[in-house]
């Protein structure tokens, strides 16, 4: 019982600490690289994790960023049993560019795309 208080009180810390951190200034923070040349982008982000060349000539480049692992495990004194459930933080973005490496799209998807 006393973890499961421990891991709570972690959390409500870790959600008090990153609140003004939200998914739309995340958003907000990738379109600003519209129009920009992809080459910036690298400059900025470090190496992306993943490039794909388009049959049309386009490209993706695509970033992957996992974070850490959140496991919580209480146990159910009426089941006689311990429940666990854990939660992997990640963020996934993929920008676009064309055949003069100028970023012409953007999509992200995962749990943690979030920004201040």
């Amino acid at each position: 019982m006393k973890t499961f208080f421990k891991i709570t009180f972690l959390v409500i810390i870790a959600l008090t600490i990153f609140s003004c951190a939200t998914t739309a200034k995340y958003e907000q923070r990738i379109k600003t690289w519209m129009g920009h040349d992809v080459n910036e982008l690298i400059t900025s982000w470090g190496p992306p994790s993943n490039v794909y060349t388009m049959p049309n000539g386009n490209k993706m480049y695509t970033w992957l960023r996992i974070s850490e692992t959140l496991v919580t495990s209480n146990y159910n004194y009426f089941l006689n049993m311990t429940l666990t459930n854990s939660v992997t933080y990640w963020c996934k973005t993929t920008f676009t560019a064309d055949r003069a490496d100028k970023i012409i799209n953007s999509i992200w998807e995962g749990n943690n795309c979030i920004s201040n």
